[in-house]
């Protein structure tokens, strides 16, 4: 159930653009995200008109981390860097779109995701961990997690300083305007999530660069269940399900539930 939790929060670098790839210029903007019913605040994003300049990760009412955001003469996205810590992301783009995204601490290269195109979505991702000093960790919560699921984060974590390059795929099916399967295969490990009962409203990610929880920013709609399943080299099998419920101002959602067998998790949304 672990694994369909934090893998259901995965795979965003993704459809940046509303017109243009890399473009994030949204209808109806996120000012802030809090979690739980008490709403403990997580993210404020800051905006300086059109773009999104920089997002505060909170942890206990405090500024944990911030993300700044960089744009090239077409009001792309470029760079997102931590000031602080010296990690950051940098985009390069194609002709068809998004041609390579690649992480970095203090000039390290750690992460690097090549993105291939079938029919103008994106539809593969080939992912290389690079190993890196035991210091360096992956952040698991900020922009590039929202690139790579954070348990895979977490695992190649758990083994630097044992691996050399890492390698991971992720391939993506449609139906229409949203993702209906995606699949990750790992060394050792495949795992499969079909996406089903998506609503009529807007999802305010797609298109975007980060995801909400539970809200898969490839998609243009709210997805309503995520089945999982996952398969070991050695034959063992895990499988779960993720419902969602919504409420929305309009066509945004301002509150999504996220059930998993008994536990339930909220996360709510204000815009500007």
């Amino acid at each position: 159930m672990k694994k369909v939790l934090l893998l259901c929060m995965t795979v965003c670098l993704l459809a940046l653009g509303c017109e243009k790839e890399g473009v994030y210029n949204p209808s109806k903007k996120i000012k802030r995200v809090y979690y739980s019913t008490s709403k403990h605040l997580t993210q404020e994003w800051k905006w300086n008109k059109n773009q999104l300049q920089k997002i505060d990760y909170y942890w206990n009412n405090s500024i944990h981390y911030t993300e700044n955001f960089k744009y090239d003469d077409k009001n792309r996205i470029t760079k997102i860097e931590d000031y602080d810590t010296g990690d950051y992301t940098t985009i390069s783009y194609s002709d068809d779109g998004y041609n390579k995204i690649e992480y970095y601490w203090e000039n390290i290269l750690i992460i690097s995701a090549a993105v291939k195109y079938e029919n103008k979505k994106i539809s593969r991702i080939d992912i290389v961990y690079y190993d890196c000093e035991e210091d360096k960790n992956i952040k698991s919560d900020g922009f590039i997690s929202n690139i790579i699921p954070k348990e895979i984060i977490e695992r190649v974590n758990n083994h630097k300083g044992t691996k050399g390059a890492y390698p991971v795929t992720v391939t993506f099916k449609y139906a229409g305007d949203n993702v209906s399967e995606m699949t990750s295969i790992e060394e050792g490990y495949t795992a499969n999530y079909s996406y089903e009962n998506y609503d009529k409203n807007l999802n305010p990610y797609f298109h975007a660069l980060t995801d909400g929880f539970g809200m898969y920013c490839l998609s243009k709609n709210n997805v309503g269940r995520i089945i999982y399943r996952g398969t070991f080299s050695e034959g063992d099998t895990e499988m779960g399900t993720t419902d969602f419920e919504y409420t929305y101002d309009g066509k945004f959602p301002t509150e999504v539930v996220q059930k998993i067998g008994t536990s339930r998790y909220v996360n709510y949304y204000e815009y500007n």
